[in-house]
C-alpha cells in the first residue's frame, strides 16, 4: 500500500483517480476546500504541515482561464506557479514519484486556432516541472489527456459542446453545427483516463505522454451516435453560412499504452450509453 497525496481536491480528475487508487492505497487530498490539507497553489510561500511524507504526489488542479486580464493572471498563477509549488511540495514530503495531469492543449502553438492562456500556462507548468524535477532527481510523469467526459457530467463545465449534443439528443431536439467542416473531436472517458493514471503509477512510468482516445470522431458521428443511443428523434444540420469549426489536432498515445499494457476501452457509443443510464437512474 502506497501513501498518495492528490492536489486538486475539487477536480473531477483528482476525485476519479482518487476513488480508484483508494481501493489499494492510502489517498489524501490537498486543496483550498473539501480537502484533508489546505493548500493554496498561488501562494508565494508554501504553507503545508511539516513532517508529512507521501510516496506519490499527483497534481490534478488546473485553471481554465479566459480572456480578461484577471483570467490570464489567475491561469498563469495556478497552472504554472501552482505546478512549481506542487514540485516543492513533492520534495518536502519526500515523494518518490510526481504525477502531473496536464493537457494536450500544452502542445498547441500560437498558429493553432485554439491556442489560449490555458494552453500556454499548462505548457509553462510542464516545463517548470521538468526543470525542477531534473534538478532535484525527482521522478516525473506528465500525462496530457485529450477532452475528458464522464457519465455523471462532472466534466460538463469544460466540455460544453459535447454535453450540449447529449442534452439535445436526450430531448429530441435538433443539433446544429456551424460551417461546412465536420470537425474532428477526440473524447476520452474519465474512467479510462483514471485507469491509465493508475497503471502509469503501478509501472513507475516516467516521461511526457499524450493520452488520447484511439479514434477521433467527426461531430456528425457524435450527434448520430447520441441520437441512436437515446432513440427519441431529432435531426442534425450544418449552417453553411456560419464560420466553420476547426479540427482538433490528432495525436498518438500508443507509446504510453504499450508501456502500461492498456488502451482506452470505452468507445463513444458505450460512453454515451453510460451517460444515459446514469441520467435515468438519478
Amino acid at each position: 500500500m502506497k501513501s498518495i497525496l492528490i492536489v486538486g481536491s475539487t477536480s473531477a480528475v483528482g476525485r476519479s483517480i482518487g476513488n480508484l487508487l483508494a481501493k489499494s492505497n492510502r489517498v489524501l487530498y490537498a486543496g483550498r476546500k473539501d480537502a484533508d490539507y489546505f493548500l493554496d497553489l498561488c501562494s508565494s510561500e508554501l504553507i503545508f504541515p511539516e513532517n508529512l511524507t507521501f510516496d506519490i504526489v499527483l497534481h490534478a488542479a488546473a485553471d481554465f482561464g479566459g480572456t480578461s486580464d484577471s483570467d490570464i493572471l489567475r491561469a498563469e498563477m495556478v497552472n504554472a506557479i501552482g505546478t512549481l509549488n506542487v514540485c516543492h511540495l513533492a520534495k518536502r514530503v519526500q515523494a518518490k514519484h510526481l504525477i502531473v495531469i496536464s493537457s494536450l492543449s500544452a502542445c498547441y502553438t500560437p498558429a493553432n486556432p485554439y491556442f489560449n492562456i490555458y494552453a500556454l500556462s499548462k505548457r509553462h507548468g510542464d516545463e517548470l516541472a521538468q526543470l525542477y524535477c531534473d534538478q532535484n532527481n525527482l521522478p516525473l510523469t506528465i500525462l496530457r489527456p485529450t477532452q475528458l467526459y464522464d457519465a455523471d457530467s462532472k466534466c460538463r463545465s469544460h466540455q460544453g459542446l459535447f454535453y450540449s449534443i447529449i442534452d439535445k439528443a436526450q430531448n429530441a431536439e435538433d443539433i446544429v453545427f456551424y460551417g461546412t467542416n465536420d470537425a474532428l473531436r477526440n473524447y476520452l472517458f474519465l474512467d479510462d483516463f483514471s485507469e491509465i493514471i493508475s497503471r502509469a503509477i503501478q509501472n513507475q512510468i516516467t516521461g511526457i505522454y499524450n493520452c488520447p482516445s484511439p479514434k477521433s470522431t467527426p461531430l456528425s458521428e457524435i450527434a448520430e451516435t447520441a441520437y441512436r443511443v437515446f432513440n427519441r428523434g431529432g435531426k442534425m444540420q450544418f449552417l453553411k453560412d456560419k464560420p466553420s469549426l476547426v479540427d482538433l489536432p490528432e495525436v498518438d498515445g500508443k507509446e504510453l499504452y504499450q508501456k502500461i499494457a492498456y488502451a482506452p476501452q470505452v468507445n463513444l457509443a458505450e460512453g454515451i450509453q453510460k451517460i444515459k443510464t446514469m441520467r435515468e437512474t438519478k
